[in-house]
Parts: C-alpha cells; structure tokens; sequence
C-alpha cells in the first residue's frame, strides 16, 4: 500500500478526545482536515475549521456524498444504543465513497475474550472490529487504536476512588496489577501516526501507552501531588464488584459508575490482558509514542483541572 493520506475526515471532532484528534491532525502540514457533526450538535471548533453538518443517524448515501474524494476517515463517536449502528453506516460509507483508510473508534482497552464478557463497551468494540475485518477490501483498509485506560478520565471521573479530603481509597483488589494507560494529546498523536505508517497498521489493532502502572502506583503519585504521605486503604473483591455492576446495569443501562467499574475491572484484574508492554504488544516505536511517568501525568492533570496541590486547601472528593 504505497500512497499518502492528504484528505481526512474526522467524524466526531468534540468532546475531550475528538477535539484532541483533531487539534493534533489540525497541527501536521500532511494533514486537510475536514471535521463532520450532527445537525442537533452545539460544538464550537477552532477557527478555519471546516465543518459539515449531518442528519444525526449519518444515512449512508448522504454519508458518502460527505466521504467522496477523502484519503481517510476517522472515527471517534460516542457509545451507545444507537453507536454501533452508527458505525457500521460510517464504514459501509466510507467503502462506498472509495476512502482509503478508516480509523475506527475503538478507543480502549478491552480485546481479552474474558474482558469482552465482563465490560459491554469492550464487547461492542470486539464486535466492531470483527466487522471491520469482514468488510476488507482492496482499496479500502482499516486500523483500531487499542490506548489502555485513557488517564485523564480515569483521574477526572475519580474511578481509583480517591478522597483527598478524606484521605482515604478504594481499591479493587491488592492494588498491585499492572495496566497500560494513555493520555488524551498521546491518542491524537497515535491517530496521526498511523495515517502516516499505512503499511505497518493495515487491518490491525495497534497497541499503545505512555506508561504501565498500578492502583498503588497511582495512589502514591496522587498523594505526592497533593501533600497526603498516608491513605486509609479499603480493598475490595474484583468479582464481587463487578457481579454489583451488572445488577446495576440491569436497572440501568445508562449506570456510568457501573460501567466505569467494569472499564477499570477489565485491566485490573489479573489474566485479562490489560498490560500491553507484558503481553509484548505495543507499536510504540512504530508511532513513536513517548514514555511518560505516572506522577508527574497525574500531577499535570490535578493542576490542568484547577485541583489544589497541597491537603490543606482540599475542600472536596476528587473526580
């Protein structure tokens, strides 16, 4: 497959990680960047962005005229009852319209058949890719970006469970399993990256982080990021949580807080693949991907969400 990407289109160009996508494909001289958003969208985007409004279900005939003439698409939509149906009218679109290279949105964490049952998300991702693989054809090629934990919603929703003014933390199991996560800018540049390593990352998942870490690890670093030196540790049975979840998730589908819970249980439960660099899967080098340190990400982070750094001045829950 020797040809450049010029002409992307991004679908879903809001939100933390859409904007991020595109501020970074935005910032290469490669790059023309076209973002698509539904008409009922209020999205604002940088200046001189050029932005196409479509129906909110994205028809696929209307969807081809949009992807006609594109090198590549990308795609970084939301996930819910309509988000799978949505996809697949992106894909059978962006066939149709003779689009090069689709990067799907399955931003996440969860391949491990194991993880599949535990987290739905993981499941409907799974699910997406195998269609995406059924849809190979020549001309037409695609790529999943498989990131770990995206650290910035982990640390902003507070899924460790972190109390600072409490100085207290819940942990799911002893604490001490190792998962990959990635940061928001770092998946933006992965996407980039791909779109320039087109042989290297066609019809795959590629695999990246900025760093491997544990719930304990992640403590530490939080302490040191607020002035607490000790916390008041409750550890808790990963199974046991994530039978909970489910029972809450059959009252509610919408249950973020149980969703969230089988996210982080799926890479902090051991056997489930949640470490990258362990199972010797990362494209790292391929997409140069820098490494980065836990304490000062989280302490960035902190500070970046106008969180105090000192125990004193703590008012609140983080999250």
């Amino acid at each position: 497959m020797t040809t450049t990407i010029r002409n992307i289109t991004l679908v879903g160009g809001s939100g933390r990680l859409g904007s991020t996508i595109l501020s970074a494909l935005q910032k290469s001289p490669q790059f023309d960047v076209t973002v698509v958003t539904r008409f009922t969208s209020t999205a604002i985007f940088p200046p001189s962005t050029k932005v196409i409004k479509v129906k909110d279900d994205y028809p696929v005939g209307e969807m081809v005229a949009v992807f006609r003439g594109q090198d590549a698409v990308v795609l970084s939509i939301g996930f819910g009852p309509w988000s799978e149906r949505s996809h697949s009218s992106l894909v059978e679109a962006s066939i149709q319209a003779g689009v090069k290279r689709l990067i799907a949105s399955t931003f996440d964490a969860g391949v491990n058949d194991e993880a599949q049952k535990i987290f739905p998300v993981a499941e409907t991702k799974a699910r997406i890719v195998e269609e995406l693989k059924r849809n190979e054809a020549s001309g037409w090629s695609w790529t999943a970006i498989q990131c770990g934990l995206c650290f910035e919603f982990c640390i902003r929703y507070n899924f460790f469970q972190i109390n600072a003014a409490n100085r207290t933390a819940r942990v799911m199991g002893d604490g001490n399993t190792k998962f990959s996560c990635t940061s928001l800018k770092t998946i933006g540049t992965a996407v980039g990256s791909v779109l320039k390593n087109l042989d290297q990352t066609v019809n795959r998942r590629v695999y990246i982080s900025n760093f491997e870490t544990s719930a304990n690890e992640i403590l530490k670093a939080y302490g040191k990021a607020v002035g607490v030196d000790e916390w008041n540790v409750t550890n808790f049975d990963a199974d046991e949580a994530i039978d909970d979840a489910k029972k809450q998730l059959l009252l509610s589908s919408e249950n973020l807080v149980a969703m969230g819970t089988l996210g982080l249980a799926i890479v902090v439960k051991p056997g489930l693949g949640g470490d990258f660099k362990a199972e010797g899967l990362l494209d790292n080098d391929l997409l140069e991907i820098p490494t980065l340190k836990v304490d000062q990400v989280v302490t960035s982070i902190l500070k970046a969400e106008s969180k105090v750094t000192k125990c004193s001045e703590i008012t609140g829950t983080q999250g």
